[in-house]
């Protein structure tokens, strides 16, 4: 007779992605991830088959959440979304900064530390990252048809959002202090208006 699952795969993602987050791929064992999540090792490997495996649902799992909490609010309100939108958008991202729970974005850290030798982590990351520069795109195109927004390039400058939020995980990972990050944030936004 089959043994019956006696946790939920959640709990190992979450151990996992505690960790991964932290400590990094490389520094980051099954065994911790074992001991962290306090799930038997073979319902660990019985669930995920091996780290790789872990590592793109901690991506995933990671990547839903920003989805539901940053990225759907400019879905929901795309007709109605501008610069304000955008400062808000940025305010929450310093928000989560501030709180320090974490040190910058997990999927930023995915694409430095295994985008380049993973191509399903470059995919995964790369997939997310072109999500959000469309919100970013007809964010921008909205406010610029409220005059709140230079009129330049839309692709330009939905890529110098991005460079905003990348430049903003760099500070952060470098343990800049929040009012430094804070003001390099209100003054880039400050030049996207018109």
């Amino acid at each position: 007779m089959a043994r019956n699952r006696e946790f939920k795969p959640e709990t190992v993602v979450d151990a996992a992605l505690d960790l991964f987050w932290r400590k990094g791929y490389n520094a980051c064992s099954m065994d911790d991830v074992v001991k962290k999540s306090g799930v038997a090792r073979y319902g660990v490997y019985q669930e995920f088959k091996d780290k790789d495996q872990l590592y793109y649902a901690t991506l995933k799992e990671y990547i839903d959440n920003v989805r539901s909490v940053v990225i759907k609010p400019f879905i929901r309100d795309a007709e109605d979304s501008d610069y304000d939108t955008l400062v808000d958008h940025f305010d929450l991202i310093m928000q989560v900064l501030e709180e320090g729970v974490y040190c910058g974005c997990y999927a930023h850290q995915a694409a430095i530390e295994r985008g380049k030798d993973d191509p399903k982590v470059k995919q995964i990351v790369e997939d997310f990252f072109t999500e959000a520069e469309d919100v970013y795109r007809k964010t921008i195109q909205n406010g610029m048809n409220k005059d709140q927004i230079r009129k330049l390039p839309v692709e330009e400058l939905s890529t110098y959002v991005m460079g905003i939020q990348r430049a903003l995980i760099a500070m952060s990972k470098q343990s800049r202090p929040i009012a430094e990050q804070k003001k390099y944030v209100r003054c880039a936004l400050e030049l996207l208006k018109s």
